[in-house]
């Protein structure tokens, strides 16, 4: 009786801390989201979490990894680039915002970056995404959808992160 009384209890506290957890908002951390606030129906994750696009007008930044990259590191990669380096226009007034710094602040802060971290922020994500890319772990391609085609073109991950290549301010 005794012993069956100390499981019932064991049960009954690792059920109230799930569902604590679970209240407490304690979901895994997705950088996607924030950029589908800004830009709802632009974001997609095709090829079981292999292949990302963000597709604001017809053409998208497209990221592909490898099998050994996870899906959440090819969350983190899309973001940073978006934010950091995409040459879109219309993302200046998103990036001006304070949810979309503070998710980068937040991928940016991860433990598997800290050897990136430093005083400037677009460095850092330039040091994280130039990384994870090495060895083909994430490509960079560049998508245009055009009268039901698709075209694809990889696109040199280093030109494209280069201090040469000025993005767009908002």
């Amino acid at each position: 009786m005794n012993r069956r009384t100390s499981c019932m209890f064991l049960v009954l506290f690792a059920c109230c801390l799930m569902g604590r957890a679970s209240a407490s908002g304690d979901e895994p951390f997705d950088p996607l989201q924030q950029l589908r606030k800004g830009f709802p129906d632009t974001v997609e994750l095709k090829n079981n979490g292999r292949l990302l696009e963000f597709c604001p007008d017809g053409t998208c930044d497209g990221f592909v990894s490898s099998g050994t990259v996870s899906v959440a590191t090819l969350k983190d990669f899309g973001y940073l680039y978006v934010y950091f380096f995409s040459d879109y226009t219309f993302l200046g007034e998103w990036r001006t915002s304070n949810k979309a710094k503070e998710t980068a602040d937040r991928v940016l802060a991860k433990p598997e970056y800290r050897n990136c971290r430093n005083g400037n922020d677009r460095e850092a994500a330039r040091c994280v995404l130039l990384d994870l890319s090495r060895g083909g772990g994430i490509r960079l391609i560049f998508v245009r959808y055009d009268e039901g085609q698709r075209h694809v073109v990889r696109r040199d991950i280093r030109k494209q992160l280069s201090a040469d290549n000025v993005v767009p301010k908002g």
